[in-house]
């Protein structure tokens, strides 16, 4: 049947590139999971971050279901339950049940926490699949992911290329020196195909911690659409890590932590010709519970980016996020060196669970310049700062019916010490050009630099369907708007958006779908004239559909 389906669309596929040929080999693995099952075939769906299985184990935690210790620090390795009881002295082999996604978007692109999708204008498909071996104590996930992107034609703002330092026309126009970064306004103007390594890693278990190699994305933090230092929003960096083997109990507390040091790589849409500059990034992250209230979970967490002059593994920048970067954007007197240059990103979160009562918050704060001293500090608290905040209640409907209520606000856009000191767009480095980014997308808030969002969700879960609405805002990187780049008359990027999501469970697939229309207003802060104290701006309209197959094997 398969060979039919990619056969019977032979022409539709030379159109649109080899991920919708995978999507019914995907589909047909899908239909086998359950039968593959019963003839003890090893097959097991990985908990990606923001999916499914993802949002029911938090939403679990609410309900007292689940203890919420360790989630803060996650990723799809570390959820995950590979061999569920295994026995630890033998080997065993198995298969990554495969997760389609598809994306369409009518006019503009739109893609938050798509990990390496960059979903632009038309369609754009993933396939995550793969392979898992366990020998002892060493566990090998081999989950890469096929993209495919139409990366249809819309309006853009090209790069200046009559200027001193001109950079790719694809690049942002926004950003220049010395406020950079490296994120294109659009991917280039061709279709593209690619397999990323995705989801993988390979991790040793050592007791009390677990050392290993990975690919894959990490989501620090209590956000659920924004996480500040390190989400799902770009595509995942080679890394080394050393992790807490789950949360650690003591006398004084829970303990969580973790360690990284990755690499991070430019888009090819930066410079006029690619340079393959890479970075390192050193982070370490931790979080700490009371022995009295598990619910309440403090953390930290620090990411230290570095340019490198050559494209090897940087094992020397291991402990650089111990170490102080300076100030690169409040003295501008100084020029940047070229070599040797670092940049920062420090926050502070919370989470409160309180499970008898359904509820939780959670808040984030960051700042990305280190403080000039105790003095500047407390003068001058926000400066260079960032926050989320976010609440989220359950509450039981019926037998086994749950209603729940999520509310998020994220703020990125530059603080009032603007007035008396220079200020950086968040994400953007006068130190490191192509700032706090992988492969053209940001490490971080999906939202991207100087931007602020505000989100609010309904859904109802039963136990095999769910369905839901959602309302969003988004001012697009606020921070440029009163540079002299952004013409007269100066108006706010905007998009205010409506969402329908619903899904079902059937024969152990999740099918998940997600409509949202967008209007987007004064889009790259274009705007005119239209009378004597009068203007207006170029508004558009996107539509974006979303459809995720997964598989509900294994699902908590």
């Amino acid at each position: 049947m398969t060979a039919t389906l990619c056969f019977a669309h032979k022409r539709y596929l030379r159109l649109h590139g080899l991920g919708w040929c995978f999507t019914p080999l995907a589909l047909a693995a899908l239909t086998l999971v359950p039968r593959a099952g019963a003839q003890r075939v090893t097959v097991t769906p990985l908990v990606t971050l923001g999916g499914e299985t993802d949002e029911r184990v938090r939403l679990s935690q609410l309900l007292g279901q689940s203890a919420s210790n360790g989630y803060l620090i996650r990723s799809a390795s570390s959820q995950s339950s590979v061999f569920s009881g295994s026995d630890s002295a033998s080997w065993r082999a198995g298969l990554v049940a495969p997760e389609v996604r598809a994306i369409h978007n009518s006019g503009l692109p739109f893609s938050l926490n798509d990990g390496p999708l960059w979903a632009g204008r038309g369609w754009s498909q993933e396939i995550t699949a793969g392979l898992l071996l366990q020998a002892g104590r060493i566990r090998l996930i081999a989950a890469p992911t096929l993209v495919s992107e139409d990366n249809e034609i819309f309006q853009v703002i090209p790069y200046p290329q009559n200027v001193a330092r001109p950079r790719n026309v694809w690049a942002n126009p926004f950003h220049p020196l010395p406020e950079s970064i490296d994120l294109p306004i659009r991917f280039g103007d061709k279709r593209h195909r690619r397999l990323d390594p995705g989801q993988s890693s390979l991790t040793i278990d050592a007791g009390l911690v677990s050392a290993g190699a990975a690919t894959e994305n990490l989501w620090w933090g209590p956000g659920i659409r924004n996480a500040i230092t390190l989400s799902n929003n770009a595509a995942g960096f080679p890394h080394l890590f050393v992790r807490s083997n789950g949360p650690v109990h003591t006398r004084a507390g829970i303990f969580d932590a973790q360690w990284i040091l990755g690499q991070l790589s430019e888009s090819g849409f930066f410079y006029q010709t690619s340079t393959h500059a890479k970075r390192s990034l050193s982070g370490l992250v931790a979080t700490w519970s009371p022995l009295s209230d598990s619910g309440l979970t403090l953390g930290v967490s620090r990411l230290v980016m570095g340019s490198q002059s050559g494209t090897g593994f940087p094992l020397g920048s291991a402990f650089d996020v111990l170490r102080t970067v300076g100030h690169p954007f409040t003295d501008t007197t100084t020029p940047p060196r070229t070599t040797g240059r670092y940049d920062q990103l420090f926050s502070l979160f919370a989470r409160w669970v309180l499970p008898p009562s359904g509820f939780e918050a959670y808040v984030e704060w960051a700042r990305f310049e280190e403080p000039l001293s105790l003095t500047d500090l407390l003068e001058y608290p926000g400066h260079s700062e960032g926050y989320t905040l976010g609440l989220e209640w359950a509450h039981p409907l019926a037998a086994r019916h749950t209603f729940q209520l999520q509310s998020e606000v994220s703020y990125l856009e530059p603080d009032p010490s603007l007035r008396l000191r220079p200020v950086a767009t968040t994400y953007t480095s006068r130190a490191v050009p192509e700032g706090f980014t992988q492969r053209g997308q940001t490490l971080g808030a999906a939202i991207g630099p100087g931007s602020s969002s505000q989100w609010l969700a309904a859904d109802v879960f039963a136990p095999r369907w769910r369905i839901g609405s959602y309302l969003n805002r988004i001012r697009w990187d606020n921070g440029v708007l009163f540079e002299p780049i952004v013409p007269q008359f100066k108006r706010q990027d905007v998009t205010l958006l409506a969402g329908l999501r619903g899904g079902v469970s059937w024969s152990g697939v999740n099918l998940l779908v997600d409509f949202a229309h967008a209007a987007r207003f004064n889009y790259l802060y274009q705007a005119y004239t239209l009378a004597p104290l009068r203007t207006g701006g170029i508004d558009l309209i996107n539509n974006t559909v979303s459809v995720t197959l997964s598989t509900a094997v294994g699902r908590r």
